[in-house]
């Protein structure tokens, strides 16, 4: 069995209450059903585009493909890291949350709270950066 920190390290207060609200929420909600939530989210990303040009519609679908790695490796994970993973996905789906999405930068809190999780998980490599 891994040995876990209790929660994802390098959040700060803020990120890391909302992050538990979206544990506890996507407690008992299949892990399939939250990758398609944030799907259906990314192609809300993809359309709001359009009308608002700072979207970052690029790191919106690498942040994606890293959900759908997690979901497609899911079994892997023990039952408390597929909790903070589930708040992860749960997270992302959602848009107006620490910082709105649809703004530019509005990924940032996005990604801060992936990346923990990916550590959390043993899954740094999986990493995602603004900048690539």
């Amino acid at each position: 069995m891994v040995d876990h920190p209790h929660t994802p390290d390098g959040l700060k207060p803020q990120q890391l209450a909302q992050l538990e609200e979206h544990v506890r929420r996507g407690q008992l909600v299949d892990h399939e059903l939250l990758l398609q939530s944030a799907y259906a989210h990314l192609e809300d990303v993809q359309g709001q585009s359009r009308e608002q040009p700072g979207v970052n519609v690029a790191l919106a679908e690498r942040i994606c493909h890293v959900l759908d790695r997690l979901v497609a490796d899911w079994d892997a994970f023990s039952p408390v890291e597929q909790s903070w993973l589930r708040g992860v996905i749960r997270y992302f789906s959602k848009s107006n949350d620490q910082r709105h999405d649809f703004r530019p930068g509005g990924f940032a809190d996005d990604l801060d709270i992936l990346n923990a999780c990916l550590r959390y998980v043993h899954r740094a490599q999986w990493q995602v950066h603004a900048e690539e």
